[in-house]
């Protein structure tokens, strides 16, 4: 029996990751070397910056390749090969906008190398986007950014408001973003068409691959577009009901390799 992908994409945060941010690294390594044997691309795609998962992935990071802000920034072959993103007043428009309509909340504007983070957030909160971050900087005025592209932005808020702060920006400013539930207690933003899907049909290109090729893992709504996209897709047992409702199959929790788990399966069944 044939192994019916090419590629392997996954999220991090409550998919591949367990819920103390970490994973079976020794199982990890005896399941890369088993997709390495047959030729399989295994790829990370994440709301995560680079910045982030080049320390999560330190002893692999020659092994895989990345799609990072949600479909954002795509590292091939460790190089950036495309980068988009927002300019600096169009970020400041989207911060001010998010600010005014639903009050002062943790924001983060993530940059090329770099993220921002406003100096009023509670002390908790930006504890909480600052890890995703791995290097951050406090602004204490959002006009002081510097004049930068910026790949992505995260508001730590409800995230079931997600879509509405997309429709109502973008009813104003034009179609500028798209927005993601990507943790009930975080929205991340990106520009407008950018997907995980978008990104991952970008890099599976290079090596002649489509969405037919793909087996993904995601649990939450900014792994949705992906989870559509791919040929063979899991939601995890522990994810949102909307990852559920657009995956094909069901994976253990994260608490349990999961996504290790089908991965094993499929292989030594091959």
């Amino acid at each position: 029996m044939t192994i019916p992908f090419k590629a392997v994409a996954v999220d991090m945060d409550g998919t591949f990751l367990n819920d103390k941010r970490s994973y079976d690294h020794e199982l990890f390594d005896q399941v890369l070397n088993k997709l390495e044997k047959h030729n399989i691309q295994f790829i990370v795609a994440s709301g995560r910056p680079f910045a982030r998962l080049k320390n999560d992935f330190s002893d692999f990071i020659d092994r895989m390749d990345f799609v990072t802000a949600n479909g954002s920034r795509l590292i091939v072959e460790g190089k950036e090969v495309a980068f988009e993103g927002l300019n600096k007043k169009q970020t400041i428009e989207l911060i001010n906008f998010v600010h005014d309509k639903y009050g002062s909340m943790a924001t983060m504007a993530y940059g090329r190398e770099k993220a921002y983070i406003g100096t009023e957030a509670p002390a908790k909160d930006k504890e909480f986007l600052q890890y995703f971050a791995k290097e951050s900087t406090e602004i204490s005025d959002w006009q002081d950014l510097p004049d930068d592209t910026f790949i992505e932005l995260t508001f730590h808020y409800d995230s079931k408001i997600a879509k509405d702060i997309e429709r109502d920006f973008n009813e104003k400013y034009g179609k500028l973003v798209t927005t993601f539930a990507s943790n009930p207690v975080a929205i991340d933003a990106v520009k407008y068409g950018i997907s995980k899907a978008t990104g991952l049909k970008n890099l599976l290109a290079r090596f002649g691959l489509t969405g037919e090729d793909l087996i993904v893992f995601g649990d939450s709504g900014n792994d949705v577009p992906m989870l559509d996209f791919a040929k063979y897709s899991y939601a995890m047992e522990n994810g949102m009901e909307i990852a559920k409702e657009h995956a094909k199959y069901l994976a253990p929790s994260n608490n349990d390799s999961g996504v290790l788990q089908v991965l094993n399966k499929y292989l030594d069944e091959n």
